[in-house]
């Protein structure tokens, strides 16, 4: 006992005081980070058609950061009322999730473009994200239900809501991983099934690259939130690791750093993201951008990389095809690339 307080008590303030920091620091990072990539959003999301992927960024941009807003209602208002303070966690809880969900579904929509041809990946990709988002705020849901504000037995003036700690408050976090393992596994299967011109193919190396990032940074959060959401006996761990919104802000974080890493080799390659995860396979052949944007060159006569290994293979069959005629191509207007 500690100045007549239960030391009890007094692990509870500094895990409330622990996660207000964790709070603060947390959207700090996320303005600081706005700000710094303020210009390629601009750039990459400001102008053009309006299509689902640019909705996602931009809600993911602006709806989580207003999530740790919400968050920090809840650990910093002075002497709050029971009914405040049962709102505003509950809304937490589910803003959290919500906010989970436009993520999870920017990276579906990334994912989702490498399989045009392929509709069973498809709707594994779609039943899977319904499935784990409606999981996730089915326990949200029960969580908010059962949720108790405790008052404030001490004459101290405290600022925050005091409420019971879930239990089992990993199982809100468990389906996205599921899913996220999911996405990014196809990702993979996609790149060793072309891994013969995977070196060849810049945006699914970047897409292989930057998921395989995003990937560990979802991974970490959920582990270390996990972790801490077990420990009920350490107040000063536990309560950060459920009220600090570390998941989302996280996540939101790096869901933003790839979107515009995507974007940001698209528009380098002259094209449009979307069609060149829809069109993957045009790395098949040799093209490079042209002077123009948008257009496109391939070369009329290349030297397939792996010739060497199968020129002995083909040495055979060189005659059962010389009567066939050669490859006749045709062109339309006159090609004046100057880098090349």
């Amino acid at each position: 006992m500690v100045n007549g307080l239960p030391s009890e008590e007094i692990a509870s303030f500094q895990g409330a005081e622990n996660a207000r920091i964790i709070l603060i620091a947390l959207f700090c990072l996320s303005v600081y980070e706005w700000l710094i990539t303020l210009d390629d959003e601009i750039k990459y999301f400001w102008n053009g058609p309006w299509g689902m992927s640019r909705i996602l960024f931009l809600v993911n941009r602006y709806f989580c950061p207003a999530t740790s807003v919400v968050a920090l209602f809840c650990v910093s208002l002075p002497n709050p009322s029971f009914e405040v303070c049962k709102r505003g966690i509950q809304t937490l809880f589910i803003v959290s999730i919500i906010a989970l969900g436009v993520i999870q579904a920017t990276l579906v929509i990334r994912v989702w473009y490498l399989f045009a041809q392929s509709r069973l990946m498809r709707t594994l990709m779609i039943v899977s994200f319904f499935f784990t988002n409606f999981l996730s705020l089915y326990y949200a849901f029960m969580e908010a239900i059962q949720l108790k504000i405790t008052p404030n037995l001490t004459t101290l003036h405290i600022h925050g809501c005091r409420a019971t700690r879930p239990d089992r408050f990993w199982r809100l976090w468990l389906p996205s991983l599921v899913l996220h393992t999911l996405l990014y596994s196809l990702t993979a299967f996609k790149a060793i099934k072309n891994r013969r011109t995977f070196k060849q193919t810049p945006m699914l190396k970047r897409l292989v690259r930057d998921g395989g990032f995003f990937y560990f940074v979802v991974f970490l959060s959920v582990l270390l939130t996990t972790i801490g959401s077990f420990l009920q006996q350490y107040p000063q761990i536990n309560i950060p690791a459920i009220f600090s919104n570390f998941v989302v802000v996280t996540s939101s974080i790096a869901a933003s750093r790839v979107m515009l890493s995507i974007h940001s080799l698209a528009a380098k390659l002259g094209s449009d993201s979307a069609w060149l995860l829809n069109n993957i396979e045009l790395s098949r052949v040799p093209w490079r951008p042209g002077a123009k944007g948008g257009e496109i060159i391939v070369d009329r006569y290349p030297r397939n990389p792996f010739d060497d290994e199968e020129d002995e293979d083909l040495d055979d069959l060189d005659s059962q095809f010389s009567g066939f005629a050669s490859l006749k191509t045709s062109r339309a207007g006159r090609l004046n690339d100057e880098t090349w």
